[in-house]
């Protein structure tokens, strides 16, 4: 019997979704980098479970969180040394979304993309989602 999620569960999902795909629609060379931030907060302040989530993007590569950084809330904490800065084709960034809810636990989705001249590359979007566990 393979386990589903609730329909909770899948709601939250949908929610960190939502969050996520706004932010990597703002991603593209040329952006400035706290946009991401911007459109991110603003597709959280939609969701009925806003109280409760989280967001994140930053620059990863050879160790994670690396420039660029692009905000100083993040945890580790760092100076926005690249939040005014305009993002540069071939950076790669993670996009993180997460929400903490008492029933359900912990719901997140982390990306990683790359900067292109119009758009973001996302590097796995395979399996994304729930992936349903059991026999």
């Amino acid at each position: 019997m393979k386990l589903r999620p609730s329909a909770r569960a899948q709601d939250l999902l949908a929610q960190v979704d939502q969050v996520q795909q706004a932010a990597r629609q703002t991603v593209a060379a040329g952006v400035r980098g706290g946009e991401i931030f911007e459109r991110a907060r603003a597709a959280m302040a939609g969701c009925p479970d806003a109280a409760r989530m989280g967001f994140l993007a930053h620059g990863t590569g050879l160790v994670t969180h690396e420039a660029p950084r692009l905000t100083a809330t993040g945890s580790p904490p760092y100076p926005a040394a690249h939040a005014e800065q305009a993002l540069r084709s071939g950076m790669v960034l993670s996009v993180e979304t997460h929400v903490a809810d008492p029933q359900v636990g912990f719901v997140k989705l982390e990306d990683t993309v790359i900067v292109t001249s119009d758009g973001a590359d996302a590097v796995a979007d395979h399996g994304r989602g729930w992936n349903a566990v059991g026999g």
